[in-house]
């Protein structure tokens, strides 16, 4: 009898876990289904933000230091000395020097470019015993005057008069040869060169002419003229300004 008990207590036993385990079964998948729900809902939500007090991230805002950016230096290239501050330089040296009196030195004139125009020796200057004009004398011969004075700027014939007269044009003088090639008329038409009449020029007065070459033989209003050793030296006279306006030294026939 014990042993029927016994068996119908493990029959019973047995069912209930047969019933027991379908239960177990069943559950399981539901467990783990509601944990990966669960799971995914966490992952999903927006992660929370820390709450800040508005005083609080004021206070930080107001505290944060400034920062100063660092002060940029620019170097300047230091300039090269120029001209100008050297000679300043040399005349403040000059300046704290002893000085030396130059006045009894020889002064340089500002212009040393040599002149070209021709100059008449006094030797050769107008004289009533022997009348030149740029210190030549009538007769003289080509050769001569072209050795003195070079080659002429213009060349021409003056075939006006009875005989022919060649004409050497230098420019502010001019010359005049006969057939025979000799020294014929002197002509000075510049106020830039010096005619040989001891000092006397074209655009000076009349009446420096005649203090210069004395009282003429002919005084007019146009003409002052002197007569000396068979020449004639023909001042022409601007009767507006009184001045000379050109010599002319020529045989008198």
């Amino acid at each position: 009898m014990l042993y029927s008990y016994n068996k119908d207590s493990a029959e019973r036993k047995m069912m209930m876990n047969n019933l027991i385990r379908p239960i177990l079964l069943g559950c399981v998948p539901v467990a783990v289904a509601s944990l990966l729900v669960t799971g995914c809902q966490e992952s999903s939500a927006p992660p929370v933000q820390p709450t800040i007090d508005p005083i609080v991230q004021t206070h930080y805002q107001n505290t944060t230091p400034e920062i100063t950016p660092p002060a940029i230096v620019v170097v300047s290239p230091t300039a090269a000395p120029t001209q100008e501050d050297s000679v300043a330089k040399h005349e403040a040296q000059v300046a704290g020097s002893s000085k030396t009196d130059l006045s009894d030195l020889p002064q340089t004139p500002a212009s040393s470019k040599p002149s070209t125009k021709p100059k008449v020796k006094a030797e050769d200057a107008y004289q009533q015993e022997k009348p030149t004009l740029m210190g030549l004398k009538l007769g003289t011969s080509k050769t001569a005057v072209l050795d003195r004075f070079g080659k002429a700027k213009k060349q021409f014939v003056m075939d006006e008069d009875e005989e022919a007269i060649q004409v050497y044009d230098f420019t502010d003088f001019s010359v005049g040869f006969n057939k025979k090639d000799t020294l014929e008329f002197v002509d000075v038409h510049s106020t830039e060169i010096d005619p040989g009449l001891r000092g006397l020029h074209l655009g000076q007065k009349a009446q420096d002419a005649i203090a210069i070459l004395g009282k003429p033989d002919s005084n007019t209003t146009y003409v002052l003229s002197y007569k000396s050793q068979g020449t004639l030296l023909k001042l022409d006279i601007d009767p507006g300004e009184g001045t000379i306006q050109s010599i002319k030294l020529f045989a008198d026939h």
